[in-house]
């Protein structure tokens, strides 16, 4: 499992301005990109804003749960959890397994757990008590560019589109990833979603954590515990 710790604000702004910064960007041989390409998102929730600010109040206190596609690509799934405490967004992603994905969409989560991630074990409690089932898809084109060699990014999302007529028994991972829904349009045209992500360092008390974490994982995997 993967960890990272960031801040993000984000802002609707116009194509021009778009154009602007991108050559603003380009103008600087330092800044590069580092990803392009079509998102899907199905989230946990059905009262997932996507297009809210992250640093708002309105997300505060607030765990947002996915699987994460990229460019239809249903072997290298992602399972992603977003935790914003404060402004300051906690994120925990691991791979996704096609077998995975599909038994999770059909409602066989029983194996998640007792799961050796802690990831899968979080989801299942979600799924169990509080009722957080796959509720809605996004779909959206992301370009990622990062500024510099530090943690600052710039990112630029249109095509904002969703859906939550989804029916979890019938899709596999390869129609989950690559079948044409009946979405809605949630970005009107002309406008580009921007938003400035900063990596911030994990704490040496939470680094250490996770290295006791994963020492005692595979500790338990040698002598045949969990």
């Amino acid at each position: 499992m993967n960890y990272e710790i960031y801040s993000e604000e984000s802002n609707v702004i116009g194509f021009y301005d778009y154009t602007v910064m991108r050559n603003k960007i380009g103008a600087n041989k330092e800044n590069y990109m580092s990803r392009e390409g079509r998102m899907r998102c199905l989230y946990f929730n059905q009262d997932i804003n996507y297009l809210v600010d992250l640093s708002s109040q309105e997300a505060f206190n607030k765990d947002t749960y996915s699987i994460r596609i990229y460019d239809e690509d249903w072997e290298h799934m992602i399972l992603d959890k977003q935790s914003n405490r404060g402004g300051t967004i906690y994120r925990q992603h691991t791979y996704l397994s096609p077998v995975q994905c599909e038994s999770i969409l059909h409602g066989d989560i029983e194996w998640m757990k007792d799961s050796e991630c802690l990831l899968f074990r979080d989801l299942y409690l979600q799924m169990t008590i509080n009722q957080r089932w796959p509720g809605v898809i996004v779909d959206y084109s992301r370009q990622m560019f990062r500024l510099g060699y530090g943690g600052d990014y710039l990112i630029f999302d249109t095509a904002i589109e969703s859906t939550y007529d989804i029916k979890l028994g019938q899709l596999s991972a390869p129609s989950l990833a690559c079948s044409s829904f009946n979405m809605e349009r949630r970005l009107e045209p002309g406008k580009v979603v921007m938003t400035y992500h900063q990596e911030m360092g994990m704490p040496k008390v939470l680094a250490n954590i996770m290295d006791m974490s994963l020492s005692y994982r595979l500790s338990g995997s040698q002598t045949g515990t969990k």
